[in-house]
């Protein structure tokens, strides 16, 4: 009975159930989850598995191609040789060879020496590999980007949804004693249904929260493929920055020398089509006629040998096509140039912003103590009847805003240096 429990159990579950998930769950561990359990990290094996087999293949051009032909024919006519002699003298009869011909034969051609394009070829497939290789680095470090995003969001929607269960229990407080003021004459019932509204308006605005949080979770899980439940508790990543200096550490850089290093292969492999080219040939048969042509019998036949071949002019064509190599490897500089320009401007804004946040935090905490010793002030003064519910609500607003914006200051900071570090290439 234990056993078919279990296994409901698991079934029911699916996939993201057999995983252990933390309660508490960090940024590098969304970063793991993402980047293991994405599909596209599968291509690494398929890849050098691809190249393997492709690898094999390019060792086994030496290999002697072996050919089984046959053919059968008729014609309307063979060579015959008549000789004329002198009156008297007995004709010579010259064997003439059947019209239909008839053969089957084994050929056999090996490549000896390609000129080392085989070799050329096989550095090129090489090159290839760690050049799909990075590129799907890249891709996979793309993924951090995403998760930040859905990461903060929910954070951030945490926090704020957190502030604002803190302002209703304040104002929730303060109904009860309004609403006993109003009971006893002293204050109006118009107070209490300010205080009332502005319940409601808090109510909308957590639900809001609530929603966009459950959102962001859904996606972190589909990006994850992991089921994070909503009551999981996110850590705010403490980073901490020595300096702010430009390093590009990105896979993209070390991509495009890649392909620079790819393109000078394929420039040397396009010498290798000048070298002369060495085969030995074979072939064993069997036919009507044989090598002798004047034979009608079937007879047996062989001829081994070698051959030379030599492209010694081809019109500039290898001359061109080193020339377009040049022109891609300039396309590869440029391309690499421009991304390390962007990475640069990025940086730049990444800093600037955090030098912005890292100045508004510290008047943040200036404003968040103005703001509250105002609103303990108009909480007396309510009480005393010197301002309306109103006005002590637009109070307390206001307060709410300060904490709200040093919530939402304090996290775009950490994501500020989150976006330095991704832009940089150090997550």
């Amino acid at each position: 009975m234990k056993k078919w429990i279990f296994l409901i159990a698991l079934f029911a579950g699916g996939y993201h159930g057999v995983s252990q998930v933390p309660d508490t769950i960090t940024l590098d561990y969304c970063y793991t989850q993402a980047i293991k359990n994405y599909p596209l990290a599968r291509q690494g094996d398929l890849l050098g598995r691809s190249s393997d087999i492709r690898i094999q293949n390019l060792n086994k051009n030496y290999l002697p191609a072996m050919n089984i032909n046959g053919s059968a024919s008729l014609q309307s006519d063979v060579t015959a040789v008549t000789i004329v002699l002198p009156k008297g003298l007995p004709e010579i009869g010259m064997p003439v060879p059947a019209k239909d011909q008839y053969r089957v034969t084994l050929d056999v051609n090996e490549q000896i020496w390609d000129g080392n394009i085989t070799s050329y070829q096989k550095k090129v497939e090489d090159a290839s590999l760690r050049v799909d290789q990075k590129n799907l680095q890249v891709q996979l470090y793309q993924l951090k980007d995403q998760v930040n995003q859905l990461y903060f969001s929910i954070f951030l929607n945490q926090e704020n949804e957190e502030l604002l269960n803190s302002s209703k229990e304040r104002l929730e407080s303060k109904i009860k004693e309004v609403r006993s003021a109003v009971l006893n004459g002293v204050q109006l019932q118009s107070n209490l249904d300010a205080l009332d509204a502005e319940i409601l308006l808090l109510d909308q605005q957590i639900i809001g929260l609530r929603t966009d949080r459950s959102a962001s979770f859904k996606m972190l899980a589909e990006l994850t493929s992991v089921n994070i439940p909503e009551t999981s508790h996110l850590v705010l990543p403490d980073v901490r920055i020595s300096s702010y200096g430009f390093e590009n550490k990105r896979y993209e850089n070390e991509l495009y020398d890649l392909q620079s290093g790819k393109l000078n292969i394929m420039k040397n492999m396009v010498t290798t089509k000048w070298n002369p080219k060495f085969y030995a040939f074979g072939q064993l048969g069997y036919g009507r006629p044989g090598f002798n042509m004047l034979s009608n019998d079937f007879t047996p036949f062989w001829i081994f040998g070698g051959k030379l071949s030599w492209n010694f002019w081809n019109w500039n064509q290898n001359k061109n096509e080193r020339r377009n190599i040049d022109l891609q490897r300039d396309i590869v500089t440029t391309q690499k140039e421009t991304f390390e320009k962007n990475l640069r401007i990025s940086n730049n804004k990444n800093v600037a912003e955090i030098q912005r946040l890292t100045g508004m935090l510290e008047k943040d905490e200036e404003i968040i103590a103005l703001r509250s010793r105002i609103t303990k002030s108009s909480s007396s003064q309510l009480d005393n009847g010197v301002i309306t519910s109103s006005d002590f609500v637009n109070r307390v607003n206001e307060e709410i805003q300060a904490n709200l914006s040093r919530e939402l200051h304090r996290i775009q900071l950490v994501k500020a240096k989150i976006s330095y570090l991704y832009t940089l290439g150090k997550l």
